[in-house]
């Protein structure tokens, strides 16, 4: 499909420099900032997931399931205006509470303050940014919804904070996140503008319409939280149960582990619109067919990216953070290995959520949370950093595993990787012939 293509393609690259940019901007902080601020500096990261994810509440997924299905453009644009009238209702009240636990580790210090509004800001803005995102997604303008995703921001962030980190004699964390701020701030009102014609705001529904919205977002988000607590929120944890370099190392690791899945989280943007509507057309056996040729391909490129951590991991390590950071690698290498299971099974999530099962994907990550969290809490205050990345790789592979199976329970088919490498290539970047077209 020429638009699945188009945005793989697109965003595949924006990853790639954005990865980059972001790898640069913690070996940045790592080697500028003490132990404290950087800690502080990766867990204030760490927010700027699950922020968006409270501030979004599943709204980002739902939108991308709803627009393609909806044929009539002026319903299109007071859907968009509904779920972004929510995130702004949601990421408001809910922003300062989650930049309190990223801070935390700097109470009593004199930039707490400054530091925890700043972070704040930035998880508003940031909430928006990628609702919008979603939006440009959902409507089919590729490009637009590249250019807010948030690697571009990271790629904006890198110059600006390297800037200030090489001219100033000492900088401070509260230097780099006013920078943050006001890049993030830029992109998002460049975005808003360009958003006129997709966005009606002033037609938008009025509550109850808000409310479904949450309502059937709430349920994603409990998918979206789950994950975030059992990988990425693992270096809140670190933070309040280890000493400030140990979670300084544990943090580096557990945000390189986190770029293996990319793709699988690419190829998820990619292709949820695409394959929504041709759910919503019936063609139910292409869906199936397109999400297993998908999870063959992140498969195998998702076990080449791990067995390079595995191989050169601890001298990447030391030679971006220092020779003190090399024994976080086997913390690395660790938290990628789940990547694999991720790669292969989270197509059957995409599948769940395009067919209107929300409940079956929320329920089924509830139970494993309530497993796993109690796990990487012992791991981390009886075991230290190695267990708790052992609790928090099993429980994100538990969860792609337990997802799968719920999709085998209440489809028909669930998709999954196959043997045929070579034919999934070709099957997703062919375009769909003229006759075929509808």
């Amino acid at each position: 499909m020429a638009e699945l293509k188009q945005s793989f393609s697109l965003r595949a690259v924006a990853a790639a420099v954005g990865m980059v940019c972001t790898f640069m901007l913690t070996v940045i902080v790592v080697r500028t900032l003490d132990h404290r601020d950087a800690a502080s500096f990766f867990a204030i990261l760490a927010a700027l997931s699950i922020g968006p994810l409270i501030g979004r509440l599943g709204l980002g997924q739902n939108v991308t399931r709803l627009i393609p299905a909806e044929q009539n453009n002026d319903k299109r644009r007071v859907i968009a205006g509904t779920h972004l009238r929510a995130t702004a209702l949601l990421t408001i009240p809910s922003a300062p509470v989650v930049a309190f636990f990223a801070t935390a580790g700097l109470v009593g210090h004199g930039d707490f303050l400054l530091a925890y509004l700043l972070t704040s800001a930035v998880i508003i803005i940031e909430s928006l940014r990628l609702m919008l995102s979603d939006i440009f997604a959902a409507v089919g303008n590729v490009p637009a919804s590249v250019a807010t995703m948030h690697y571009i921001r990271s790629t904006m962030v890198l110059p600006v904070v390297g800037l200030l980190a090489f001219t100033l004699t000492r900088p401070t964390l509260t230097v780099l996140l006013s920078a943050y701020v006001a890049v993030a701030l830029l992109q998002f009102l460049v975005a808003l503008f360009y958003s006129r014609d997709v966005v009606a705001l002033s037609k938008s529904a009025g509550f109850d319409s808000v409310r479904a919205a949450i309502g059937n977002g709430t349920k994603l988000f409990i998918l979206e939280l789950s994950w975030f607590l059992m990988m990425t929120g693992t270096i809140w944890l670190a933070n309040v149960a280890f000493s400030a370099e140990a979670a300084t190392h544990y943090s580096a690791a557990a945000t390189i582990a986190g770029q293996v899945t990319i793709l699988e989280s690419l190829a998820a943007l990619a292709i949820t619109p695409p394959a929504a509507r041709l759910w919503a057309e019936g063609k139910k056996a292409d869906v199936v067919r397109l999400l297993s040729n998908v999870a063959t391909v992140n498969t195998l490129v998702t076990s080449g990216m791990v067995a390079a951590l595995f191989a050169f991991g601890g001298l990447a390590l030391q030679v971006a953070y220092g020779p003190a950071v090399r024994d976080a690698s086997v913390i690395l290498a660790v938290m990628a290995a789940s990547g694999v299971v991720q790669a292969a099974l989270n197509a059957n999530i995409t599948l769940l959520i395009i067919s209107g099962h929300l409940y079956e994907v929320a329920r089924t990550a509830v139970i494993l949370l309530a497993f796993a969290l109690p796990c990487s809490i012992t791991a981390a205050y009886l075991g230290g950093p190695l267990p708790l990345a052992i609790s928090a790789s099993a429980s994100v592979a538990m969860l792609s595993i337990a997802e799968w199976m719920t999709a085998r329970r209440v489809l028909d088919e669930a998709p999954h990787p196959h043997r045929h490498v070579i034919t999934a290539v070709r099957e997703l970047l062919q375009r769909p012939s003229p006759a075929a077209a509808p």
